[in-house]
């Protein structure tokens, strides 16, 4: 009896510590060559690590990590090539300092941002700066929602259901937000707004980025859009299985 009711309170300690979130800790990583006072090649990362959750959780937050430092600071201007750690990635930013203007101050830097931890799915974004000289530096944001589970990337597929039905209510939003460049005569690049690369959901709605340059001229910058579920019904699948 006392054993039926220990492996019963083990059970039950298991299915609890099942359904509890993952817990993420903020790592730094960072490298620098040259003299700062006049001209150097700074690269400083802080990135979400999965400190407690599954092991196939851990090594796909890892690797988008690692991926999106690859494309923006070394590949950006060619296809993705192999996988890259982030001491390769500083290592190759800073010769590509060397190589092209070493009298000229290089700059990549990256923070992290959890959107949400629930025991289904992990919610994260990415916001990057670099600057390799030219007018003006570059940005970005990078957003990614993982089964906690699997490790799986939810692709917005899965959720998104009617991008045409969503549109109007991004360019209502958008309009607003930008409404002082589209009084000076700024529009969008295509004529009409389009759908956004970066999107992930919470429990409450759905997140919608656009990165600098994607749809609009630099001087109209990026833009964060937050729809709720309900805001989206009929055009957006709650993951959660819930009604907001």
């Amino acid at each position: 009896m006392k054993f039926n009711y220990l492996l019963w309170c083990l059970l039950a300690l298991f299915v609890a510590c099942k359904n509890e979130p993952a817990t993420l800790s903020s790592e730094q990583f960072s490298k620098s060559e040259g003299d700062c006072t006049q001209a150097c090649a700074e690269f400083k990362v802080r990135y979400p690590k999965v400190v407690v959750g599954e092991k196939v959780l851990q090594d796909s937050v890892q690797r988008w990590v690692e991926n999106v430092v690859r494309n923006y600071s070394v590949n950006t201007e060619e296809a993705p090539s192999a996988s890259l750690t982030l001491e390769q990635a500083a290592a190759g930013f800073i010769e590509m300092w060397k190589a092209d203007q070493p009298e000229v101050a290089y700059s990549f830097e990256v923070t992290d941002t959890v959107l949400q931890t629930t025991p289904e799915y992990v919610a994260l974004r990415l916001n990057g700066y670099m600057f390799t000289g030219g007018a003006h530096p570059n940005s970005f944001s990078e957003l990614a929602v993982f089964e906690a589970s699997t490790g799986k990337r939810i692709n917005k597929k899965a959720y998104i259901k009617d991008e045409q039905k969503i549109l109007p209510l991004l360019d209502i939003a958008y309009r607003a937000e930008k409404k002082e460049g589209f009084d000076s005569g700024f529009e969008y690049e295509a004529g009409q707004i389009a759908f956004p690369e970066q999107v992930a959901f919470t429990e409450k709605g759905v997140l919608f980025h656009y990165n600098t340059y994607e749809i609009a001229p630099y001087v109209m910058g990026d833009a964060d859009i937050f729809l709720t579920w309900i805001d989206l019904e009929g055009a957006a699948k709650h993951p959660y299985g819930l009604k907001k």
